[in-house]
């Protein structure tokens, strides 16, 4: 008794597994690319922040797209604050190599805050 209990339990198990390897390989190959979100903007306002940035920047990344199954990406909007380090070059960096990121200063920013909420 116990050993037809056991074997179909293995095979319930095998099933299950061999059912799950065939989802996520189709996901894989059918996954659309992710897509940038228009309506959805993260500000990130830093200042001297040059050994943090880039880790920031990927840490919202990784967690939109975990959170959306790699479909959405927002736009990320980082407002610098004066910085004296690399901060600036660092953050143009990253705009030139993503198209959803951009960077602006303080006083920029402010200004189109202003004109955005009118």
């Amino acid at each position: 008794m116990w050993e037809i209990f056991l074997k179909s339990l293995n095979t319930v198990l095998v099933v299950y597994a061999l059912v799950d390897i065939i989802s996520k390989t189709f996901v894989l190959v059918f996954r659309k690319k992710p897509t940038i979100s228009d309506d959805v903007f993260v500000v990130i306002r830093v200042k001297n922040q040059e050994q943090n940035l880039e880790c920031i920047i990927r840490s919202v990344i990784w967690k939109n797209l975990s959170r959306t199954g790699g479909g959405r990406v927002p736009n990320i909007l980082v407002v610098d604050l004066g910085s004296e380090d690399a901060t600036p070059e660092i953050a143009q960096r990253l705009c030139d190599d993503y198209g959803f990121i951009y960077y602006t200063t303080e006083e920029q920013y402010n200004g189109m805050k202003d004109a955005f909420f009118r």
